[in-house]
């Protein structure tokens, strides 16, 4: 029973705890569950760039359209699964969405705000 236990842990990636996720990371988790489109944007610098897969919106009233319409209906669904890469400045995480797994790219500023994102299909 413990082997099968164990192998199903392994399998199943465990939950990033809260303390683990860099404070811009866990703005966006945060707004993006709450589907609050307000402290979304607060996530952001103003000149912030957001790449969907192969769609770039730049400045924070073009990730304001985007995300009221693709991100905010579903928001509750977002789940970070794990950090893969982390520097500073910078980390890429796996992520749940919905029914799919992606990779998210952050990057962000002194000031913790997010100055770029780049969602992308997990490899």
């Amino acid at each position: 029973m413990f082997r099968k236990t164990l192998l199903i842990g392994l399998l199943i990636a465990p939950p990033v705890m809260a303390k683990d996720i860099p404070v811009p990371i866990e703005c966006y988790q945060t707004a993006t569950n709450a589907q609050d489109i307000a402290a979304y944007l607060g996530c952001f610098t103003e000149d912030a760039v957001m790449i969907d897969v192969r769609r770039e919106f730049a400045g924070k009233e073009a990730i304001h359209f985007w995300a009221k319409r693709e991100v905010m209906p579903g928001g509750q669904s977002f789940r970070h699964r794990q950090i893969l890469v982390a520097e500073p400045g910078y980390a890429k995480t796996e992520v749940k969405w919905a029914s799919w797994v992606a990779h998210y790219h952050y990057w962000w500023d002194g000031d913790g705000k997010i100055t770029k994102m780049s969602l992308q299909y997990a490899d």
